[in-house]
């Protein structure tokens, strides 16, 4: 994943802007934070499991795999620890599956039957550095033991493909796993095609972005990243920004969510046309480059093509956009942005920001988004003065000086604490 950020001016007042590095940037890096949660998350495995607690150890391994083939997508480490808690509650959740099936076909004692590997006789004490072996092992091996290639196939299909793991068991039954997983497979297809006739294809859309098990790459206030999607698909992401792809992306779903504003130069020649979510709207494209902008506080979102064309869907509104045009579309309205919506929501790909004829109160939220610049009005009369400014995102400086013209409001430091004060003031 290649990053980028926006130039700084060095002054004082410059935002903090970092860029989107993944927290598990090497093996060392999963080591700490392998050593720092794996024995709680054997527990919580184990008490997941039930009388499968066995299969705790190999759970947790899996987990860890998982992580480090979504290393792109994870920033820091609370991201890696609730997507560590989370393949821990899927892999559970997988392997009673397993347990459940192989019961049903044909085994019989009441014996664990998944694949445990060496954990099918472990203690109640975790083998922390047998499980890290098997870690290390599995993360750096193509083809390697049967074992290896099970927990790497985990990690791959992700945490929802529970049946792929479904082994055959007796010789005797071996017709009876293939049937009743055709069976299953043609029930799940008939399922999915009931539920995309009743939602229709953009809820069903909706519902699958929206998944409360997507971790979001996120940016922070004064952040702009750039990263690949697994399609090819080149984005762009503003500060305080997240975007959420679903695990099947792309090949069953070509469709990500956004809350906040990205720029996206879409792969050509893929099968599935790919799809944006931002605000219930849809903005659904080929092989095009254009940016969308659409903070969850907002009720609008904008687009602009700069090359190809996106076909724009919010409720029953529908609207074709091609190369150098742009929309504002809200629940009611598809239109023209204005001047001052065009410069705040498309200045910054080019490295500028405008936020103009704007009360003091949405300046200060816009400073604060743009340039991490967290700064305090005690008088909240002040709030409603209209200001703004215009200028280079490098450039932290010139936005105080602008807000101080428009706004003739004064900015000043009182104690740590950043503030605008009236100009006119007596002192």
């Amino acid at each position: 994943m290649s990053t980028s950020v926006p130039p700084r001016d060095g002054g004082a007042l410059s935002g903090s802007v970092n860029s989107l590095t993944p927290f598990l940037a090497d093996e060392s890096a999963l080591r700490r934070i392998f050593d720092a949660e794996y024995s709680a998350l054997v527990l919580s495995a184990k008490s997941q499991l039930g009388d499968a607690a066995s299969q705790a150890p190999r759970v947790v391994e899996s987990a860890f795999i998982s992580a480090w083939a979504h290393r792109p997508t994870l920033h820091d480490a609370e991201q890696v620890r609730a997507f560590l808690a989370s393949d821990v509650h899927h892999g559970a959740s997988r392997a009673l599956s397993r347990r459940a099936a192989a019961h049903r076909f044909g085994t019989h004692g009441g014996r664990d039957t998944g694949n445990t590997g060496s954990h099918a006789a472990a203690s109640d004490e975790a083998n922390a550095e047998r499980s890290w072996e098997q870690i290390t092992h599995a993360i750096n091996t193509e083809g390697g033991s049967e074992n290896d290639q099970a927990h790497l196939a985990a990690a791959e299909v992700g945490r929802h493909e529970a049946a792929a793991h479904m082994k055959s068991v007796g010789k005797g039954q071996s017709w009876v796993v293939p049937v009743l997983i055709g069976v299953a497979a043609l029930a799940i297809s008939v399922v999915a095609v009931i539920y995309t006739s009743r939602l229709g294809e953009d809820d069903a859309m909706v519902s699958a972005t929206s998944n409360a098990s997507i971790q979001p790459i996120a940016s922070s206030p004064g952040q702009i990243g750039t990263l690949t999607l697994r399609d090819g698909t080149k984005m762009r992401i503003g500060p305080d920004t997240k975007v959420f792809i679903p695990d099947e992306f792309p090949t069953k779903i070509r469709a990500i969510k956004v809350d906040g504003t990205a720029e996206f130069d879409v792969a050509k020649g893929q099968p599935i046309p790919f799809r944006v979510v931002a605000n219930r709207t849809h903005l659904i494209a080929t092989g095009t480059n254009f940016v969308v902008y659409a903070y969850s506080g907002d009720s609008s979102v904008l687009v602009q093509v700069r090359d190809g064309s996106v076909t724009v869907k919010s409720g029953k509104q529908s609207s074709t956009v091609t190369a150098n045009q742009m929309l504002f579309i809200d629940r009611t309205t598809m239109r023209a942005p204005t001047d001052d919506e065009r410069a705040q929501a498309f200045g910054w790909p080019e490295g500028r920001i405008a936020v103009e004829h704007k009360q003091l109160r949405a300046v200060v939220a816009q400073l604060a988004r743009w340039f991490n610049l967290d700064i305090k009005v005690p008088d909240l009369k002040l709030l409603d003065r209209e200001a703004g400014f215009n200028v280079s995102l490098d450039s932290s400086r010139a936005a105080i000086a602008q807000v101080e013209k428009s706004g003739n409001v004064k900015f000043t430091y009182e104690g740590d604490s950043k503030v605008f004060r009236d100009a006119m003031a007596k002192k």
